[in-house]
C-alpha cells in the first residue's frame, strides 16, 4: 500500500453536535501513526455555515485530542486546530485549519468538535484528515 492510501485509511469523520455540546470522532491508533511522524499535518476543512447554522458570535471549535483510551476520557494533549465564528450576519466562511503533529505519546488520536450554545450545524459532517509534509 502506498503512503497516500495508508493516510486515507486514517481519516475519521463526525457530525457537528447540537448547540452547547461536543462530540469526538472515532479514534485513530497513535501506533499506526508513529512511523510517519514527524512528517504529518492534521487538518479539517469545515464548509461555509449559514446564519441559521452559525449566528453572529456563535462558534464551532475544532480540537485535536490525544488520549490513552478510545473514548478520550483520559486526555494526554489537546491542540486547537481552529475556531469558526459566525459574524456580520452572514454565517461563517469555509475554512481550512491545520497543525503539525505534536503528539505526546497517547495511544489514540481524534477530533473533538465543540459547538457554542446557539450554534445549529448539527448533521454537518467534518473529517479529520492527515497529510504528509
Amino acid at each position: 500500500m502506498i503512503p497516500s492510501q495508508r493516510l486515507a485509511l486514517l481519516q475519521r469523520s463526525r457530525a457537528i453536535p447540537a448547540g452547547g455540546a461536543s462530540a469526538s470522532t472515532p479514534p485513530m491508533s497513535g501506533g499506526d501513526l508513529a512511523p510517519l511522524l514527524p512528517a504529518l499535518l492534521f487538518y479539517v476543512q469545515p464548509p461555509a455555515m449559514t446564519t441559521t447554522q452559525l449566528p453572529d458570535g456563535e462558534t464551532l471549535t475544532y480540537t485535536l485530542v490525544e488520549g490513552n483510551d478510545s473514548t478520550f476520557a483520559t486526555t494526554v494533549s489537546t491542540t486547537v486546530l481552529g475556531v469558526q465564528t459566525g459574524a456580520g450576519g452572514v454565517g461563517a466562511a469555509a475554512a481550512t485549519f491545520a497543525s503539525p503533529a505534536k503528539l505526546a505519546g497517547g495511544r489514540y488520536i481524534g477530533l473533538k468538535i465543540t459547538a457554542s450554545a446557539s450554534a445549529n450545524a448539527a448533521g454537518v459532517s467534518i473529517t479529520l484528515a492527515i497529510a504528509a509534509t
